[in-house]
């Protein structure tokens, strides 16, 4: 008997619902505002009265909440301040300092998943400090100031993270110490395999991604998953008996009404689906492209062999969850989106799903195979139409909730087949209104040519040449000691300097592995432009390829590795002389452009540019 893991059954569930039909009233989704405690209701309420008062309108706190925020930003609302509210903080004298949500006054906005925003503006809480709330978390035990954020957080740069291991809060604070941005880390980042894991930046803060709510409960015991049961249906301990036929089922290779126009291939999945309940003639409208969708939503742990059993599960609980409706009429709704890249193509299933031609630059970042691959080349796809198309609705349940999903068909095999799929692909949300980010001034200055030339060299050891020797060279042993704190957990613990040194080699060796015969560096990797204050970006020729930047020498101090291991906060007084420490910063191209940033710190050795210090910054 095969299990699901916990998490897994979403995706196939979540399939079929949505957000707002077109010519409807809003209905809820679940997590209703009344099922908050007081200190959740209360910034809530707080929010939608300044809502009201930007606005001039009269919404009601609990209708606002349960009809019209999305349900990314409940669940990702849920998830920050119940982590916060059952975090306890105490001072060196294990005296209670409250928790971690005392140090909240008002809530700015949340967001949850927005397409085309980067990791660090998706799934987390902005709010106002209280008075004070810096001072609290200096004194607590149970937090620590880290390396200041300088890539991600823009306008948040002062990073305070939870101890104790992730999943952890990570606590990112304006200069004014009074805005903040709150997520959730509920994955490590690690030398080298985080390097690689674009499609991970953002949902490593989603609590519904993968295993994350059973992590998170894990250390803040009473989360409930409700968005686990948009049917009423919990499949946590199920098995796929009931769909495999003891593993002797075939799944269709070709639509059972062959080669059809897309409206009609587009009706006959959604009738064979809900309407008849045959979710094995459904499958043959999903290609196997589509599986990584599946996998996404796992943190890339899912077998994808398991993923046509696990949307078949999804398809017939779902169709039972409808109470077998004989028609779509009723069942599903178009939903309209409003980007004008799309066409709209006239059909006459419009009040059952909207359709569009989707060009093909828009269908390569939609397509969840590309997400989950390094770019092949820097280039965009073209915009032309005719090579993909998009079906957007939702399913009206009996308990009235859902989520708006947008089907990707692409050809494949002589006919129609959905290619890739995606929940919430609207951005709006009415929390976002009453949020600006904070402004923030970079400094550019004239390229160091030597150190410049020093970081090509070693770039193109690595990646292109492959020498992996040659590029170990221009790592000092005094970065040794970044091992083990940025290891795979999966990996060994270096127990010497020596060992840790083998290891980073190694880390080497496999990144080029991965990465394959290259022929240039622009091709595999990217720079992304810094945004601390205190940072200095040198300009030079290859900046769009990796950043140079400069930084204040006494940052070299802190930021060895060891220093980091002890627990020795960051001074907020640092002198801010400039010339004898660099960074080099860069990220690999992914098709979704959200793979995290490996940091490298540099200062002579023997009149030899030398790597001190090396970290990764997530989004």
């Amino acid at each position: 008997m095969i299990q699901l893991k916990s998490g897994i059954f979403r995706i196939a569930t979540l399939l079929i619902v949505a957000s707002v039909a077109v010519g409807q009233e809003p209905t809820s989704f679940g997590g209703e505002y009344a099922a908050l405690v007081p200190a959740q209701q209360r910034l809530i309420a707080d929010w939608v009265a300044r809502f009201n008062e930007v606005t001039g309108q009269d919404a009601q706190v609990g209708a606002f909440y349960d009809d019209l925020v999305k349900l990314s930003s409940k669940t990702t609302f849920d998830a920050v301040t119940h982590a916060l509210m059952t975090s306890t903080l105490t001072d060196d004298s294990e005296v209670a300092l409250g928790t971690a949500l005392d140090v909240v006054e008002t809530l700015e906005t949340v967001k949850g998943k927005i397409r085309d925003a980067s990791g660090d503006r998706q799934f987390r809480m902005y709010v106002i400090l209280k008075p004070g709330a810096v001072e609290t978390l200096d004194k607590s035990r149970e937090f620590q100031r880290g390396a200041d954020n300088t890539i991600f957080h823009k306008g948040y740069p002062t990073n305070y993270r939870q101890q104790g291991g992730v999943p952890s809060i990570q606590i990112s604070i304006a200069r004014d110490g009074r805005r903040a941005d709150i997520d959730v880390d509920y994955r490590a980042s690690s030398f080298p395999a985080a390097l690689f894991n674009g499609h991970l930046s953002a949902s490593n803060s989603d609590v519904r991604a993968g295993n994350n709510d059973d992590r998170h409960n894990g250390r803040w015991a009473g989360l409930p998953s409700w968005w686990q049961g948009l049917f009423g249906i919990r499949l946590r301990n199920a098995d796929y008996d009931d769909v495999v036929k003891n593993d002797v089922i075939q799944i269709p290779t070709q639509p059972r009404i062959g080669d059809q126009t897309i409206e009609k291939m587009t009706y006959d999945f959604l009738q064979a689906w809900l309407i008849e309940g045959n979710a094995v003639e459904s499958m043959g409208y999903i290609s196997e492209q589509a599986y990584p969708c599946v996998a996404m939503d796992q943190g890339s742990e899912l077998d994808l062999g398991m993923a046509p059993f696990i949307l078949m599960m999804g398809m017939k609980e779902a169709h039972e969850a409808l109470g077998q409706p004989e028609t779509l009429e009723g069942v599903t709704s178009g939903v309209r989106l409003s980007n004008p890249a799309l066409k709209l193509v006239r059909q006459p299933h419009h009040a059952q799903f909207v359709l569009y031609s989707v060009p093909d630059d828009i269908a390569r970042d939609f397509d969840c195979v590309s997400r989950l691959k390094l770019a092949e080349d820097a280039r965009r796809a073209p915009r032309e139409y005719g090579n993909y198309f998009g079906s957007v609705f939702f399913v009206n349940t009996p308990e009235g909730r859902g989520e708006t999903v947008a089907l990707l068909w692409a050809r494949e095999g002589g006919s129609w087949k959905i290619v890739s799929y995606e929940l919430e692909p609207m951005e709006e949300d009415p929390m976002a209104e009453l949020y600006e980010p904070p402004e923030t001034v970079v400094t550019t200055i004239d390229v160091d040519e030597v150190f410049a030339d020093v970081v090509e060299e070693f770039l193109t050891d690595w990646f292109i040449r492959n020498d992996y020797d040659a590029a170990f060279q221009r790592v000092s042993p005094k970065s040794y000691s970044c091992y083990n704190l940025y290891r795979d957990e999966s990996a060994p613990e270096a127990s010497s300097p020596a060992e840790a040194a083998s290891y980073i080699r190694s880390g080497f060796e496999r990144s080029g592995e991965v990465v394959g015969a290259r022929t240039n560096l622009e091709s595999l990797i990217a720079s992304i432009e810094p945004s601390h204050p205190i940072v200095r970006v040198m300009s030079h020729p290859a900046s769009d390829t990796y950043s140079l930047i400069s930084v204040p020498n006494a940052i070299a101090e802190w930021a060895d590795c060891s220093t980091r291991a002890r627990d020795v906060a960051l001074p907020d007084d640092l002198p801010t002389v400039y010339g004898g420490t660099y960074g080099a910063n860069f990220r690999f191209r992914t098709q979704s452009g959200e793979a995290p940033v490996f940091r490298t710190l540099w200062v002579k050795e023997d009149g030899e540019w030398k790597i001190i210090s090396y970290d990764i910054e997530d989004p």
